[in-house]
């Protein structure tokens, strides 16, 4: 989902800034606003390129198993199995 946000960003702000082209002589004092608003449009861009670019972190599988759990039973004389234990590691 953040992909498709992030792209969709990048869309947005490649239309916003291919309509608002200005020059540096054009973005002087008396047209601070829209020199402010092509600056906040390509600083997005920017912020929405390199938040596309992480990767998630990488997290090791759990592998867990059924350990028996064994008693010594005086009838039998031997160690039996009474029921299991989950172990992860």
């Amino acid at each position: 989902m953040f992909r498709k946000f992030a792209i969709a960003a990048v869309t947005v702000a490649t239309m916003a800034t291919a309509a608002v082209t200005m020059t540096p002589g054009e973005a002087h004092a008396k047209n601070r606003a829209g020199a402010v608003a092509a600056g906040a449009i390509l600083g997005l861009a920017a912020g929405a390129i390199i938040a596309s670019q992480a990767q998630p972190r990488y997290y090791a599988p759990v592998r867990c198993r059924n350990q028996p759990v064994r008693r010594w039973d005086p009838y039998y004389r031997q160690y039996v199995v009474v029921g299991y234990r989950q172990v992860c590691y």
